[in-house]
């Protein structure tokens, strides 16, 4: 049995960016791993429309604590989506190890580093590792497989 990887990003709010997740980045997901699509899940059935997006990001979280192996995160953006951050901090609580990937050209964070550094640590932590292009994508995924969950 394959691997599943939730895959956390801000793509879908924009029409700018859904082109990119569902023709770029989820089929490197997809050599490697099932993935869980949060964009795909139905709003929850609830009256008040706030009670719908608390009970949506009660679905995802629980789909990374229950349902997912691995977390791929999108870090794109200055400063990287709050929600894609919860994600990747409640993924790394739960034992699941993170490949971060951030392509974005501007520094998010101390010297050096791609995003805040506390973001990075959680990213190691979880045994996950950080990537800056979809070809490290490809290939850290490949070797994160290979690590975790052993050959397919």
């Amino acid at each position: 049995m394959r691997p599943t990887a939730y895959v956390a990003s801000p793509y879908g709010f924009a029409e700018s960016t859904r082109l990119f997740y569902a023709e770029r980045l989820l089929p490197v997901v997809r050599r490697h791993v099932d993935v869980i699509d949060p964009w795909e899940a139905d709003l929850p059935d609830e009256a008040d429309p706030a009670q719908r997006w608390l009970a949506l990001g009660d679905v995802h979280l629980a789909s990374i604590a229950e349902r997912s192996d691995l977390v791929v995160a999108c870090l794109d953006q200055e400063p990287p989506d709050n929600g894609t951050v919860v994600e990747v901090a409640w993924a790394a609580a739960h034992g699941k190890p993170v490949v971060a990937y951030r392509n974005d050209l501007r520094q998010g964070g101390e010297e050096g580093l791609r995003y805040n550094l506390m973001i990075g640590a959680v990213v190691r932590r979880s045994g996950g590792v950080e990537v800056g292009s979809l070809e490290e994508l490809d290939a850290a995924l490949s070797q994160t497989v290979a690590d975790c969950f052993g050959p397919r």
